[in-house]
């Protein structure tokens, strides 16, 4: 089983209308379960459970009742760490967001021990005024829209070295 911590405070996470990674191979298994715990509130952590499968080029995994469909995919980085692609299975309802429209976030999947992985949300935040303006693209949907895997790694490399300390 593949356990990740997720710190769901992503108000500022890096997106994109697309996916800019390409080639992914299934470098977590055929199979799987994600554990997704929110960040601590009052002492307290939420899970969401994911049962993942490989699907010709990305994971899919099986909706809960708890949670959404995701389909992602995990790419060799720097070190121990992996990016993820990030996107909801399910199209956007026409009042939430165009129709269509799913917006692909990124993460950074550290390992920690074997089958366990910490998984911290690639943001905005993390890096200088000055690779956010020559980064970031503004849009009505998110304050931080990529489109080139140069983009990306810019702001997975300031997440790799600042560690969450919600995560603990």
């Amino acid at each position: 089983a593949l356990a990740l911590c997720l710190a769901l405070a992503t108000g500022a996470c890096v997106s994109s209308t697309e996916p800019i990674l390409s080639d992914a191979r299934a470098i977590l298994g055929e199979r799987g379960q994600l554990h997704i715990f929110s960040a601590p509130k009052d002492g307290a952590r939420t899970v969401l459970r994911y049962d993942f499968q490989w699907r010709r080029d990305r994971y899919v995994t099986t909706p809960s009742r708890r949670a959404q469909p995701i389909e992602f995919t995990a790419h060799p980085f720097e070190g121990r760490d992996l990016v993820v692609q990030w996107k909801s299975a399910l199209a956007w309802s026409p009042k939430q967001k165009p129709q269509g429209m799913r917006p692909v976030t990124y993460f950074l999947l550290r390992k920690v021990a074997q089958g366990a992985f910490l998984m911290l949300p690639v943001t905005e935040d993390e890096v200088d005024e000055a690779t956010r303006k020559r980064f970031c693209v503004k849009s009505p949907e998110t304050t931080c829209r990529i489109s080139t895997p140069e983009q990306l790694f810019a702001f997975a490399r300031a997440a790799a070295e600042k560690e969450d300390p919600r995560a603990r």
